[in-house]
């Protein structure tokens, strides 16, 4: 932030000698005192003087100062006698309001400059709109003069509040602080109220427009309901108990003159989410109130009002002037709400603020959850057994809101409800109260059947883009915030056959997010799963390794989907693939296509065809080749047209033929692919039929190949991949200039010793470069000398540099 910047900026300069000013200027609560405390945190080896303006002692000549130079008393002594009687008269008794002001600011001057030479200097001083005149007369002459000693000034000031219109500012920076942004305020939420559902935060960070100390308060006035979810859709503070705030007694200095009148008008707006005048003024007109009050609250600045809008010009004075209402008051404002000219919906819900027990209201809050979001829904039935006076229709509005808490994945909420059911002990219902039961464990991760909704991960069927997309904005409209992470996941597939592995990856993060917050530790799995298998294709193994013990962590504790552990093989093995270690991979693949119960993915038969004949064990691929040309003609015949697997069985094909053949299926592949739209399947075949052509000793024509999959692979950040393909290059002896070897190696000798001083053997390094043995073996005689070593245990001592 600009702000901590500046802060940063000006604290440098003080300890370098030479000092400066920043003034922050803002509205109630937005941030400034936060400032000034990371200001006097950050200003390590510095001296810290503090003090701050206070309204009732504003008319006390020096009073801030005084405080702001009372830690420096001791060293008077060290200034000239005149100096120093001038300043214990100013500052610490004596006649204050007969000094000389001039003699003062030099004084001052004096005092700072002798206690800045022994420790730079960090002065914050905040609500200056409550300082004296004097004092602000003082800081301003010192402020204009902070360049020539290492004093840091720091000043925070309210906006539209000054108790002396003909006092001066200090100068320096100024700072205005708009408040926050939606992204920031909602991080602020996160960090601080953990508890707050993510649609509870969406609206509180709405009701505060950026305001920190509105973020704070308002979330601490919900009542723990609310925060789980429980918020009445039109007035966010519905039955919220009296709460102090910060703003509690500047509302009472600045508006708690104004009539009874008033402030009732000010409470009906309060008790009205929406800004429409319309519904306000006939309620309020309802209870007593006129044009006078509208005009006062207006004038006063506790409203800002237009021809068919009003809304408190802060956004705390909501807050306070409902807390501070009495219960009665609320109840009397939401009923005349509940008779105004508002939304059908509205009404109902002001009718539920206004009233107790009545089945009238539980009826229609249950009409207006049938056909509202799941989370709108949970709440309407939860308030609807509030106000049902039959106990067995009590037990059924709360296993109703169960059933919509599980939806919206407010499963704390949803497990609330399911135990007041089950306590009912109603026969009717305990058919119900186990399933729920059984979708939390499954969500949680705590049973071994888990009633999940469908899950579409990389072994499945990716959906078409357009659909999986459409899923997620209904599930975003509907409130299922249960299905949003299955529907992300979905979308992430969908991504990822269309090549998105950017935008696929941030969809599996943000569901992953969405899937801690709720605890649906299940669905979190699956994610992570697949966030491993993108960092396998990256080529970051450090990060795909982590995800997959933090999969296996999870296995372990819960009976998670059998599909995790399939991903996770398959994310470990593309890892492998793009290193060229081809039996490790074989090995996981082998494994994964002969599970019983694995789902079949084209993909999977292609990864698993290549590994088997790269490790020369072909035998292996005709089982996932059979499928896979079996699946391809089905496809075909049923559309008549060329289907989605025409590319993988090309390329299989031509990965198990030699000659002519394979060079026209390699082609024919790399066609299918483009025409497709696979950029990177198109890649891994131009890759391939590189490899395939360098080995038939037509080293141009593979260099041509190569560098185009070399282009597509660094395009789209697969470190794996580029790695083997520029291992590839260097083979063919064509690759683009470098700088030497600071040890004389050439490019794939380099490579070969880095991989010996692992402690690979010729055949592991032969498999993996894509070399025979006797190669390797070749390349290492030639390195030795090169290094000064003579048995292949010394590599293992060198020097990244020198085996390089």
């Amino acid at each position: 932030m600009p702000e901590r910047a500046a802060i940063e900026d000006l604290l440098r300069r003080a300890r370098s000698g030479t000092g400066g000013v920043v003034e922050f200027t803002g509205e109630l609560g937005s941030g400034k005192s936060a400032l000034l405390d990371d200001a006097a945190e950050k200003a390590t080896g510095m001296r810290v003087l503090r003090a701050e303006g206070w309204q009732s002692e504003a008319r006390y000549p020096y009073a801030l100062l005084g405080l702001l130079l009372n830690p420096l008393a001791g060293q008077l002594a060290e200034l000239p006698q005149e100096q120093a009687e001038q300043l214990r008269a100013a500052l610490w008794g004596g006649e204050r309001d007969t000094a000389d002001r001039l003699r003062v600011c030099d004084a001052v001057l004096a005092l700072l400059g002798t206690a800045a030479r022994r420790q730079p200097l960090a002065c914050l001083v905040d609500d200056l709109h409550w300082a004296d005149r004097e004092s602000v007369e003082v800081l301003s002459f010192l402020a204009r003069r902070a360049g020539t000693e290492p004093v840091a000034w720091f000043f925070g000031e309210r906006e539209g509040i000054c108790i002396d219109e003909g006092r001066t500012s200090p100068a320096g920076t100024r700072m205005p602080l708009r408040g926050l942004d939606e992204s920031e305020a909602a991080l602020l939420l996160r960090t601080c109220l953990p508890d707050l559902v993510p649609s509870v935060r969406q609206r509180v960070v709405a009701e505060a427009r950026g305001n920190p100390a509105a973020l704070r308060d308002i979330s601490r006035a919900l009542t723990p309901a609310q925060r789980a979810g429980g918020v009445n859709p039109f007035t966010l503070y519905d039955g919220t108990p009296s709460s102090g705030t910060s703003a509690q007694t500047e509302f009472h200095e600045r508006f708690g003159g104004l009539p009874g009148s008033t402030l009732l008008l000010a409470l009906t707006v309060s008790a009205c989410d929406a800004d429409d005048l319309r519904p306000v003024r006939a309620a309020a007109y309802e209870l007593g109130c006129r044009d006078e009050d509208l005009d006062h609250a207006e004038r006063s600045g506790l409203l800002e009002v237009s021809v068919s809008t009003a809304r408190f010009t802060h956004p705390l004075w909501r807050l306070v002037t409902y807390c501070n209402a009495t219960a009665m008051q609320r109840h009397a404002v939401h009923s005349a709400l509940a008779g105004a000219d508002t939304p059908h919906a509205a009404r109902i819900w002001h009718a539920a603020a206004a009233s107790y027990e009545s089945d009238e209201v539980a009826a229609g809050l249950v009409a207006f959850a049938r056909h509202a979001p799941y989370e709108q829904a949970y709440a309407a039935y939860d308030r609807a057994a509030a106000h049902t006076t039959e106990s067995g229709q009590r037990a059924r509005h709360h296993m109703a809101a169960a059933d919509s808490a599980v939806e919206a994945g407010l499963f704390d909420e949803a497990a609330r409800l399911v135990d007041a059911v089950a306590a009912a002990d109603l026969p009717a219902q305990r058919l119900q109260v186990a399933e729920v039961r059984a979708a939390l464990d499954g969500e949680r991760g705590t049973a071994a059947t888990a009633p999940a909704p469908l899950a579409v991960t990389l072994l499945d069927e990716p959906p078409r883009l357009r659909d999986a997309e459409d899923h997620v904005t209904h599930c975003h409209e509907s409130g299922a915030g249960r299905r949003l992470p299955y529907a992300l996941l979905a979308l992430g597939n969908a991504l990822l056959a269309e090549d998105d592995y950017a935008r696929a990856r941030e969809t599996f993060q943000e569901g992953l997010e969405r899937c801690e917050e709720a605890g649906q530790s299940n669905c979190a799995a699956l994610l992570k799963s697949h966030l491993a298998w993108c960092a396998a294709f990256e080529g970051d193994e450090e990060r795909c390794s982590a995800l997959a013990q933090e999969c296996q962590a999870h296995a372990e504790q819960h009976h998670g989907p059998t599909a995790v552990p399939d991903v996770v093989q398959w994310a470990h093995a593309r890892a492998a693939m793009g290193r060229a270690r081809y039996r490790g991979a074989l090995a996981r693949l082998t494994a994964l296509w002969g599970a019983e119960d694995a789902p079949r993915s084209a993909r999977v038969a292609a990864d698993l065809v290549e590994s088997a004949v790269r490790s020369a064990r072909p035998g292996l691929a005709e089982r996932p080749f059979a499928w896979l040309t079996g699946r391809d003609s089905g496809q075909s015949g049923q559309r008549g047209m060329p289907s989605p697997y025409d590319g993988w069985v090309a390329r299989c094909r031509a990965l198990l033929t030699e000659g002519e053949e394979a060079r026209c299926r390699y082609e024919e592949a790399a066609v299918l692919f483009e025409k497709q739209g696979r950029r990177v399947e198109w890649a891994r075949s131009e890759l391939l039929y590189g490899e395939w052509l360098r080995r038939s000793r037509r080293r141009r024509e593979a260099r041509e190949h190569l560098y185009a999959a070399e282009a597509v692979f660094a395009e789209y950040g697969a470190q794996g991949w580029l790695w083997r393909v520029r291992s590839e290059l260097a083979v063919c002896a064509g690759r683009r200039e470098t700088a030497p070897s600071p040890s004389g190696l050439t490019e794939q000798e380099a490579n070969v010793v880095r991989l010996a001083a692992r402690g690979r053997t010729n055949p592991q390094i032969a498999e993996e470069l894509f070399l025979s043995p006797r190669t390797v073996a070749n390349h290492l005689y030639r390195a030795f000398p090169k290094l000064g070593v003579t048995s292949r245990n010394q590599l293992s001592s060198l020097r990244n540099d020198e085996a390089c």
